[in-house]
């Protein structure tokens, strides 16, 4: 049975209502279980009716399965108990060597004399994995903002148990995201934070939670990001998790090897080194912390008591481009003012208000349409889930009627893109009829902007035509993510693509805080930009030719089918002649080879024995010696070149009876070599990929033999 919490966010929406709009992925599910479901509001526990009811869904449920309950099947309860007990052997093993470890470099703290009175520690990890409730943990106080997140990264100070600890917390990435999916001010907030704690960090502690799947994904995403600090990062770090209560009985040993390989091998990379915290309950928190620092203390004396050394061109470089796009920003905001006020100059006394403002909302999957277009209109109008059909919504806001034509998103790889889709997505310019007012081109503002995204972008657009530039307004989603860096430094930071896909359409950008729906402010800005954007269009609204839309489209995915087809031949090609070489090319030819190793050894092997033996020559003898001498070569020659044709011969057959296997694998790419006379057998010596060497070996394989008898005929 579906089992809904959160009911209350549905307001005056019917449970199944929601159902019904939010997608088919849903839809399926509730079918699968019968079209059983109940919600739950979790709020108000003091009336029981859910609860009731809910019981009495269950009961019918039971009934209908006659009275029977769910058993886990024998085999499936045996196969648990041996993953289970293979793990927790594995992590005794683990907790081994870790003690052991440990054992020695506490050794070495009491040969070193190692005792840190400063402890300089650095928080490193993707968003929302606890890093700031980490911080505060072991500060033991409320230091760090674990609500509003981190933006830029910033330091605080305590003592702990007499020891003076400075607890620097970083921006996080998004937990899937590769180092180029990362915007430029998360990858420059990690590289400078190493300089916040001068002279450098003793430990970076790299914080997972335990309560999401850690995936090789994930690992690859936190190895290019901690790369941005270098290769000596690694001897620095130390793997926290978080959430350990989550684990219950589970130790983390267990944890670890019951993850999977991905998470193994980070820890690997560590050194080994982890340690878990809660993060609940503080007060009973004194050990962890207590012996986290102890951890950190013996990392330290493992690196001679050496921290992480802070390379200060970076600093210098980072610093230089910041100033340089601190300028270009306010240059670009300077532009959008001084267009604004001719704007304003030339519409003076004119009435360019819209009682009626048609809007449809562009971009890649996982743009932000759905919450952009929730902040447009004041409340939750579209599905959560990505949208698959273009849905209209209209309300009145700002004393205007709205209405926001919501559309599917493309994907950054165009060869995953369907003539359905695209379809659709141009169908969004009929919705909103005569039409849209403006194209709503939604970015999100927390994730690069790269040279894909600006391709895929335009492999859409471009079908509008190019007069679609001058209605579109670029709308940057989840700015409340860009904190008190303004959306014009985000601009001029994220690189020429983003600058350029904003200059194109004419400066003209705006940003949204999806958080803060309460304040109608950024909204009412918005349409009032597009109301400017309209008049300066003479008051025209994007009304594009959808014939000529549709036949730019059926020639782009002609164009692509085209495409696809080639790879597909090749990708095809390339497998027969793989497996051709593989079952029938390679072994020929190493049959030919070893025939060819065997007589140049048969060749090599000098004179006769009995030629070698005779040690003194007479005058009167030389002569018939030397006679005697040539004659053996002679016979020897014409013994080795009758084994050579006999052995050509052999491989000729070999190729003659493979030839028609050849032939229906219909591969262009190998000719083989009619053996014995030196020829191929496909149409052109082009034709020959191994066809070529094999041929020419046979044709001058004769030759080398004359050549060999010739050179040994008067040895020295």
């Amino acid at each position: 049975m579906v089992l809904f919490t959160c009911g209350d966010w549905l307001k005056d929406r019917t449970i199944k209502q929601h159902i019904e709009t939010e997608g088919k992925a849903l839809q399926w599910l509730v079918d699968k279980c019968s079209n059983r479901y109940h919600v739950f509001k979790n709020r108000n526990r003091d009336d029981d009716t859910e609860v009731r009811q809910l019981l009495e869904k269950i009961e019918e449920m039971v009934a209908g399965n006659s009275g029977g309950y769910y058993d886990v099947e024998r085999s499936v309860r045996q196969a648990m108990r041996e993953k289970k007990k293979i793990v927790e052997e594995k992590a005794k093993k683990r907790m081994i060597e870790v003690e052991k470890q440990r054992e020695e470099l506490r050794t070495l703290v009491q040969e070193m004399q190692v005792q840190l009175i400063e402890v300089r520690v650095f928080l490193l990890g993707s968003q929302n994995s606890g890093k700031s409730a980490t911080g505060n943990t072991i500060l033991g106080s409320e230091e760090f903002d674990v609500m509003r997140g981190t933006s830029k990264s910033v330091v605080k100070h305590g003592q702990v148990n007499g020891t003076v600890v400075s607890v620097v917390d970083t921006p996080g990435w998004w937990r899937h995201y590769f180092i180029k999916d990362s915007p430029e001010l998360i990858k420059q907030e990690v590289q400078c934070s190493v300089f916040l704690c001068p002279p450098g960090p003793h430990v970076f502690l790299l914080v997972i939670d335990t309560d999401v799947l850690f995936t090789e994904r994930q690992r690859r995403a936190v190895e290019e990001h901690l790369q941005l600090l270098g290769g000596q990062v690694w001897r620095h770090t130390m793997v926290l998790f978080t959430k350990a209560d989550w684990l219950g009985t589970t130790s983390i040993e267990q944890y670890i090897e019951g993850e999977g390989q991905a998470l193994q091998e980070l820890v690997e990379k560590c050194g080994n080194r982890y340690h878990a915290l809660t993060n609940k309950n503080r007060g009973e928190q004194s050990t962890e912390v207590k012996e986290l620092l102890q951890k950190i203390e013996e990392m330290v004396a493992g690196n001679r008591e050496c921290h992480y050394e802070v390379d200060e061109t970076i600093l210098r470089t980072i610093e230089q481009k910041r100033k340089e796009v601190g300028e270009k920003a306010k240059q670009r905001l300077k532009r959008m003012k001084e267009q604004k006020e001719r704007l304003q100059t030339g519409l003076r006394g004119l009435n360019h208000h819209l009682p009626e403002v048609r809007l449809v909302l562009l971009g890649q999957e996982g743009a932000g349409k759905n919450v952009a277009g929730g902040t447009l209109l004041g409340r939750e109008v579209f599905p959560t889930c990505e949208t698959t059909q273009c849905e209209k919504r209209h309300r009145e806001v700002a004393g205007r009627q709205v209405m926001v034509v919501n559309t599917p998103g493309w994907r950054s790889n165009h060869t995953e893109c369907t003539m359905e889709r695209d379809t659709e997505i141009m169908r969004s310019m009929s919705l909103c009829p005569p039409g849209p007012h403006a194209l709503l081109l939604v970015i999100p503002a927390d994730t690069a902007y790269t040279e894909r995204h600006w391709r895929a972008l335009q492999d859409h657009i471009s079908c509008l035509g190019e007069n679609v530039w001058r209605h579109t307004i670029v709308l940057f989603s989840y700015g409340e993510r860009l904190r008190d860096t303004t959306i014009e430094e985000h601009i001029e930071r994220e690189g020429c693509f983003l600058q350029r896909l904003v200059d194109k359409c004419g400066n003209r950008y705006h940003v949204f805080n999806n958080k803060d729906r309460g304040d109608g402010t950024q909204v009412k800005q918005l349409l009032e930009k597009v109301e400017e954007m309209v008049a300066e269009n003479d008051g025209q609204h994007f009304c594009p030719d959808m014939s000529q839309v549709e036949k730019i489209m059926e020639e782009k995915f002609k164009g692509r089918e085209a495409e696809e087809m080639r790879l597909r031949f090749e990708e095809e090609w390339r497998r027969r002649e793989d497996e051709l070489m593989k079952q029938v090319i390679k072994p020929l030819m190493e049959k030919f080879r070893k025939s060819l190793m065997e007589l140049e050894k048969e060749i090599n092997s000098g004179p006769p024995v009995e030629l070698k033996s005779r040690h003194v020559f007479t005058s009167s003898t030389l002569l018939s010696s030397q006679k005697k001498t040539e004659n053996e070569w002679m016979r020897r020659n014409e013994h080795i070149k009758k084994r050579l044709r006999e052995r050509m011969e052999e491989l000729s057959k070999e190729a003659e009876r493979i030839k028609p296997l050849i032939q229906r694998s219909g591969s262009y790419d190998y000719g083989l070599p009619n053996l014995s006379g030196g020829q191929f057998s496909g149409d052109s010596e082009e034709q020959g990929r191994w066809g070529p060497k094999a041929s020419f070996m046979s044709s001058t394989a004769l030759s080398e033999v004359d050549s060999g008898v010739h050179s040994h005929s008067h040895p020295s």
